[in-house]
């Protein structure tokens, strides 16, 4: 499974949970589309850390970086490639 999927399955199943989406565009703002909203980004952040081994710094909590899965598999990648 790719970053992508992965994050998108997490999203549709734990967070939009009673929504009958099956799909979300990589490139669909998820903030200001009303997928997730400020709680929604903590555990996203937390699922992200577990998922993929990852550390999220303070100064990495900024909307670039989880506006839609294409940032967030970016982001993903990047930190990954960093550690």
């Amino acid at each position: 499974m790719t970053i992508e999927s992965i994050v998108e399955r997490f999203i549709l199943e734990e967070i939009l949970i009673g929504d009958n989406r099956t799909k979300i565009d990589p490139d669909e703002s998820l903030v200001s589309s009303n997928v997730i909203d400020s709680l929604a980004i903590l555990r996203l952040i937390s699922f992200l850390e577990e998922e993929f081994g990852i550390q999220v710094d303070d100064e990495e909590l900024v909307p670039e970086n989880f506006e839609t899965l294409n940032e967030i598999k970016a982001f993903v990648e990047n930190k990954k490639a960093n550690s």
